[in-house]
């Protein structure tokens, strides 16, 4: 249980079909610059994933996505990173769907792990158009988009903004986004899935607010975790979530026995 307060565990999700080509090195770099800066902070206890996706079949035969585990051997995952290859694909948009919710149920996620997955990509999923032109008033639709859409009418998975974002949802995970090449339709795309699960969404030349976003959050997760540890106990102790109660018994402001219970209700400490 103690040592659980610190875990992190990230996993890419990265468009590797072959428009990526003139982006894939500095995806990579990203990706890279990123394990780098968590891993420098030697309070973490950092686990790194990794999925590909391509596209669904005609349009791309493959494969639709190709999924790397979790580990803790940030080598191993820095190789895998390095060999990453554009290849592939069809029309315009991609799997971004499945690659997003395949990194949501099939990582192996650390019971009470701070979740982030960090999606890389130059083109939004299929259907969006749709969902856009269903979901969103006229006036905020911005840019058409979704031009040479095999699936116009929704994505052959199935999938859609809010299925994607509820898988998040229920795996604790939240999504940033970096979008190759700065689409405006596929900074619109993916700022619906990032924003639905409360992260952030950011062209690849802003890449290091998306990172600072993610590091800013794990501060104000991690700020501190021996009175979590107490609030836990308290709480525990008590049988309740009562944030007077917890207060008044660790003699402490309520807005901080509060917080406290949120970040530990978030990360499912208190689920019981």
């Amino acid at each position: 249980m103690k040592k659980a307060f610190n875990f992190v565990d990230l996993c890419f999700v990265v468009d590797t079909t072959g428009s990526m080509g003139s982006f894939i090195q500095a995806a990579k770099q990203q990706l890279l610059d990123t394990i780098s800066l968590l891993k420098a902070d030697s309070g973490i206890d950092l686990q790194v994933g990794l999925v590909e996706y391509r596209d669904h079949p005609p349009q791309d035969n493959s494969f639709v996505t190709r999924v790397y585990p979790l580990t803790a051997n940030l080598k191993e995952m820095q190789k895998a990173i390095n060999q990453l290859k554009a290849d592939g694909g069809g029309d315009g948009p991609e799997a971004v769907y499945s690659g997003v919710r395949d990194a949501c149920v099939q990582m192996q996620w650390r019971s009470h792990s701070c979740r982030f997955i960090l999606l890389v990509g130059d083109a939004p999923p299929h259907g969006f158009a749709k969902w856009l032109q269903e979901m969103v008033p006229t006036q905020q639709r911005g840019g058409r988009g979704g031009n040479g859409d095999g699936w116009p009418n929704g994505c052959p998975s199935g999938l859609n903004v809010q299925l994607v974002a509820a898988a998040a949802e229920n795996q604790r995970v939240t999504v940033h986004a970096l979008c190759m090449g700065g689409d405006g339709f596929t900074m619109q795309a993916f700022g619906a899935i990032a924003t639905a699960t409360g992260g952030q969404c950011a062209s690849a030349s802003s890449a290091k607010d998306v990172i600072s976003k993610m590091v800013a959050m794990l501060k104000d997760e991690f700020r501190d975790l021996e009175f979590d540890r107490q609030v836990l106990e308290t709480v525990l102790n008590l049988g309740n979530v009562d944030s007077t109660q917890v207060a008044d018994s660790l003699a402490c402001p309520r807005l901080q026995a509060a917080a406290a219970i949120a970040r530990l209700g978030k990360r499912g400490f208190l689920d019981f």
